[in-house]
Order: structure tokens, then C-alpha cells, then sequence
């Protein structure tokens, strides 16, 4: 493990450096997994059309997010250098699973989010002497709702509350940000093993994720959705005006585009490997000081 003193700067040019070594020598697990995302936007689209398909789409999101971690797996074992011996399949496997551990803890935090904030707007709205039940169940009763909410000033505490709460989360990703690579250096499941090197570190982590991962993920995901959107897809930009005119997408035009989006995503995901691995190099087991790591 390097202990060099490094700044900011120096972690994003490694980053930049490993997302360069792997693009080539993964590519091929990329398209593997732009296909897998095509199949999954398939039985999606059959889905939401009212096929009774809900089983089919789940169990190919599961592949999807399988063949995710494939991916995944092979640039770590890129990257690092005491891993990638033996197959690849067990640290795939086992990067899917500790994957699934962290998308469990964070629906069931979104799930107990979600109850008390359903619970607290009703708290809020009685006390602004507003009673729903008046009105029925209708758009009229939810839009006299949030302004009852808005004259009492109970929005305010409300957007305080998200606010507070979309930090926690957040910050709960920081600490956990290196579980991944974790997980394939040390082959075992290493999800909370990271939380004792990340600790202290969370805002200078959250600069580098903001500037290498947050920025980049906005501007190609506004990308993606106007690519879709032209292809006669619907997105967010439908809020906003119809679909351009024409035919309704074929199933497989579907899949290509969405596939397509996959392959566009691709460097944002090499960049943050990239970083990952650069800070696992420097607060794993051989952990540093915040100053020598960050300067």
C-alpha cells in the first residue's frame, strides 16, 4: 500500500490514470452488460404495457445487476494488483451479494424515511387546522393539503427535515463508498470492514465524488435522456413538452437505445472505480493520516 504524501489533485489524476487503463481491457464485460441493460429495458417496457411479466423483469434485473458486478469485478481486478488470481466469477459473486446488502439497508432506510414523513405532513396538517377527509380523496384534497402546509410554514420544516435527512444518506454512502473494492481486494464480503478507514474522511471523500461522479453523472445522464427522448421514448423531458412525433418505439429500438445509454454511461463508472481504488490504496488496512493522504 502507498503511503505517499498526495493531494486532491494527485487522487483525481490517478483516477483519470486507472479509468484510462481500463476502458480497453473491459470493454468487452461493458457490452456484455449494455446488452444485459437492453433485455432488462425489454421485459420493462412489456411490464408497464400490462403484461403480466413483473417475475420475468425482476429476475432479469437481478442479471442485469449480476452481470453489473461482472463488470465491476474486472476492473478491480485490473486495477488492483493482489487480486484477480483464480477466476473471476467468485468475486463477481460475491460483489453481487454485498451489493444486494447495501441496496437492502438503503430501501429499508428510504422505507422508514418515507413512513415518517407520510406521518409527520399529517401531524403538520392537522395542526394548520386542515382536515383532508372534508375534501375526499382527490387532487384538490393533496393541493389544499400543501398549502395549508406552506401558510402554516410547515413546508419549511419539511424541506429542512429532507434536506437533513438526503445528507444523512449521503453520508452514509461516503463511509461506504469503498465496500466494492474491498470486496474483490480481500475476496470476502467487506461492506462495514470500510467503515473504520472512511471515518474522519467523509467531506474531503464527498469532494472528490462530487467533482469525479456527481457533476459527470448529470451531464450524461441528461445525455441519455435526450437521446431517448428524440427516439421517441418517454422521460423526464415529457414533463416538459411531448414526445417528438412519430410511430411508437419497436421493442427492439427500445432496447438498442437503452443499450446505447449504457455504453454512454460507461465513463463516469470508469472514473469511479478509478477512484475507488485510489483511496482504498491509501486508507485500507495501511490507513494514513487525513493530512498525508489529502495534503
Amino acid at each position: 500500500m502507498t503511503t505517499s504524501p498526495l493531494a486532491h489533485g494527485a487522487i483525481m489524476r490517478e483516477a483519470f490514470t486507472h479509468a484510462r487503463r481500463i476502458a480497453l481491457p473491459t470493454f468487452p464485460a461493458l457490452l456484455l452488460f449494455a446488452v444485459a441493460m437492453g433485455m432488462h429495458a425489454y421485459f420493462l417496457t412489456l411490464a408497464s404495457e400490462g403484461a403480466n411479466l413483473f417475475l420475468l423483469w425482476f429476475g432479469t434485473g437481478l442479471v442485469t445487476v449480476f452481470v453489473g458486478c461482472f463488470w465491476s469485478a474486472d476492473m478491480y481486478r485490473h486495477l488492483l494488483p493482489d487480486a484477480g488470481r483464480g477466476s473471476i466469477f467468485p468475486d463477481a459473486a460475491r460483489l453481487f451479494l454485498a451489493n444486494l446488502a447495501v441496496y437492502a439497508l438503503y430501501f429499508i432506510l428510504l422505507f422508514l424515511l418515507t413512513l415518517f414523513f407520510s406521518l409527520f405532513a399529517g401531524v403538520l396538517i392537522g395542526t394548520a387546522g386542515y382536515d383532508p377527509s372534508t375534501v375526499g380523496d382527490s387532487a384538490e384534497s393533496v393541493q389544499q393539503s400543501i398549502e395549508a402546509l406552506a401558510d402554516s410554514g410547515g413546508a419549511t420544516v419539511l424541506y429542512i427535515l429532507l434536506f437533513i435527512a438526503s445528507l444523512g444518506l449521503l453520508w452514509l454512502g461516503m463511509r461506504l463508498f469503498l465496500f466494492g473494492v474491498a470486496t474483490v481486494a480481500e475476496g470476502r464480503l467487506a461492506i462495514f470492514r470500510t467503515w473504520s478507514w472512511t471515518r474522519g474522511y467523509v467531506l474531503r471523500i464527498g469532494l472528490l465524488w462530487l467533482v469525479l461522479q456527481a457533476l459527470p453523472w448529470l451531464v450524461l445522464s441528461a445525455l441519455t435522456i435526450a437521446i431517448q427522448h428524440l427516439a421517441g421514448m418517454e422521460t423526464l423531458l415529457t414533463w416538459f413538452g411531448p414526445v417528438p412525433s412519430g410511430p411508437e418505439p419497436s421493442m427492439l429500438k427500445v432496447c438498442i437505445v437503452d443499450g446505447f445509454c449504457a455504453l454512454l454511461m460507461a465513463p463516469w463508472i470508469w472514473i469511479g472505480h478509478g477512484l475507488a481504488v485510489a483511496l482504498y490504496l491509501r486508507l485500507s488496512a495501511n490507513a494514513v493520516d487525513a493530512e498525508t493522504t489529502f495534503g
